[in-house]
């Protein structure tokens, strides 16, 4: 689905300038595929990705020294990328950054990096956001029209929330579930406590 959706945007005389993902899309066909349809990309990698710094020596990516500029590597069967590293909570993350044109490749820096991650964050977002507040996969209908209704319904409440958020009246997506759940698991522990058998 991955590929048929870049080739769907582009029929649509789109170009997108980036396509970006998780390490769970950075498999080598997707990244040479995107190579041949020459669109640049930002993919999450695993920390033992094999690339080569030097010529006829592979190491796994995370045993490289990354500085903040990013390291250009060979990527195995693939083609030059630059890496960069990016701190999550106890972890470092990798991320390969590719470009069609080789010189646009090496002069790619940490903003540009910057700029890219925060884009493919807010997409990161929106898909955590979609699945667990608004339910997109939680619909226990099987006709095609009822879940084409519920899809659509839960992008019409993200919206929706995205509007709040941006208004001020909440101060994130995650703020109407727990007002609409706090209080009712208060009130199931306070009704059931008393009935509680200890053991």
């Amino acid at each position: 689905y991955f590929r048929e959706m870049v080739l769907e945007v582009q029929s649509w005389g789109l170009k997108p300038s980036w396509v970006t993902g998780d390490s769970w899309y950075s498999s080598l066909e997707n990244l040479k595929f995107l190579r041949n349809e020459k669109v640049g990309f930002l993919f999450g990698v695993a920390n033992n990705r094999l690339v080569s710094v030097e010529r006829g020596t592979s190491v796994q990516i995370g045993t490289l020294e990354i500085t903040a500029d990013g390291l250009m590597v060979y990527l195995k069967a693939f083609g030059w990328v630059k890496v960069f590293c990016a701190p999550f909570k106890n972890e470092q993350r990798y991320y390969i950054l590719y470009r069609p044109d080789l010189e646009a490749l090496k002069q790619l820096s940490r903003e540009t990096f910057k700029q890219v991650h925060s884009e493919h964050w807010q997409i990161e977002c929106f898909h955590r956001v979609i699945k667990q507040v608004c339910n997109i996969e939680r619909f226990y209908v099987r006709d095609e029209q009822a879940i084409r209704n519920h899809v659509f319904c839960a992008l019409r409440a993200f919206c929706k929330l995205q509007t709040m958020c941006i208004k001020g009246i909440i101060n994130n997506c995650y703020e109407i579930s727990r007002q609409l759940f706090v209080p009712v698991i208060r009130q199931f522990i306070l009704e059931n406590v008393e009935e509680t058998a200890f053991a």
